[in-house]
């Protein structure tokens, strides 16, 4: 032991360092920007912060909410925050356009994105939507293109075999449409799914897997933010991982805190609870990915996101060029990031 051989002094010297709290005098400020603000979504950036886990690593993190992902990446490209969590497709748009991003810390691998049928309905998968047609919010909303591109797959021709009709992503105006069969399927983001559901339409998902696994938003970064900020990258990161593990594993708590937090996003119990599950379905890693680190990118879901956004011309939204994935995809973070005990990150909040 030390102590033994330095003497008494350093050992009282020691453990006051080791005693010392941290204060808010010593944190780093770090800035994260996001496209919405939703407590459901980011619950485990909130654990993170709520329960020290970001304190731990020595930040003070603050979240700065943007109207969308393009908007967060201009934040980003700008410096105006260290980092951000922007759609793929709205990142892959500002890295054609020459900005050197990083792609640091993925944990949502789902497409936020859905198609699904009123379980009573009889459709069970897409080759049952000819002759029908499918609700979207609006025409210019980020689910159209992936509509498209599940007919594409079915062999289903838009206009033709399949209409698609703006109805509005209000809950009241879907299940009135669906009630109705003025559409026999609905196209949006799965939290919109979640409130038809809470609202007394059980809904079949009838995305293929192909389209499923497209990915979610992610941590992204500049070349530069990551090559100075390394550290303080790293204890984002880890504080992040610690987060995820605890969030899959103690469910009901995350959610507790989460109506703590923002009572009013979560006023509605059965909405809520069927939001906060959609979530976590966000969450959920493939298969293929048993025994990657947290955090880590799932290659084969955004190598198809990317080649299903290079279809189509421009005008339509089609990325002009190809990504490099290669440098896009930086896994530098996650030998850090996994730095910890993840036994004890999954402990319930009073067991930790």
């Amino acid at each position: 032991m030390k102590c033994l051989t330095n003497g008494l002094a350093a050992c009282v010297a020691a453990v006051a360092l080791w005693s010392t709290p941290v204060t808010a005098q010593d944190l780093e400020t770090f800035s994260v920007g996001f496209a919405i603000d939703s407590m459901v979504q980011q619950i485990p950036y909130h654990v993170a912060r709520e329960h020290g886990y970001f304190a731990d690593e020595g930040l003070e993190v603050d979240f700065q909410f943007f109207d969308g992902s393009s908007a967060v990446v201009q934040q980003i490209v700008a410096g105006n925050v260290d980092a951000g969590s922007p759609s793929t497709g709205a990142l892959f748009n500002a890295v054609v356009q020459g900005h050197p991003l990083k792609q640091v810390f993925s944990f949502q691998y789902k497409s936020v994105f859905t198609l699904a049928t009123p379980a009573d309905s009889g459709i069970a998968d897409v080759s049952g939507l000819d002759g029908k047609a499918i609700g979207v919010s609006d025409l210019s909303g980020g689910e159209v293109p992936v509509v498209r591109a599940v007919l594409r797959e079915a062999g289903l021709t838009e206009g033709e075999d399949v209409q698609i009709v703006p109805i509005g992503d209000a809950p009241a105006m879907t299940v009135n449409a669906l009630q109705t069969d003025q559409v026999q399927a609905y196209s949006s983001n799965m939290f919109d799914i979640a409130a038809i559901e809470a609202a007394g339409i059980d809904m079949t998902v009838i995305l293929p897997d192909s389209i499923a696994n497209f990915p979610g938003n992610s941590l992204v970064v500049r070349e530069d933010t990551l090559n100075e900020r390394r550290e303080q990258m790293e204890g984002f990161a880890r504080a992040m991982a610690r987060a995820v593990v605890y969030v899959a594993a103690n469910r009901d708590e995350a959610y507790a805190l989460a109506k703590q937090l923002a009572p009013e996003e979560l006023e509605n119990e059965a909405l809520a609870q069927a939001s906060f599950d959609a979530a976590i379905t966000l969450r959920e890693r493939p298969a293929a990915m048993e025994g990657d680190p947290i955090g880590a990118h799932y290659r084969p879901g955004i190598q198809a996101y990317h080649d299903f956004m290079r279809q189509g011309s421009e005008e339509e939204g089609a990325l002009p060029q190809d990504v490099d994935l290669d440098a896009l995809l930086d896994d530098s973070l996650l030998e850090a990031a996994n730095d910890f005990d993840q036994a004890a990150a999954a402990l319930p909040r009073d067991q930790q």
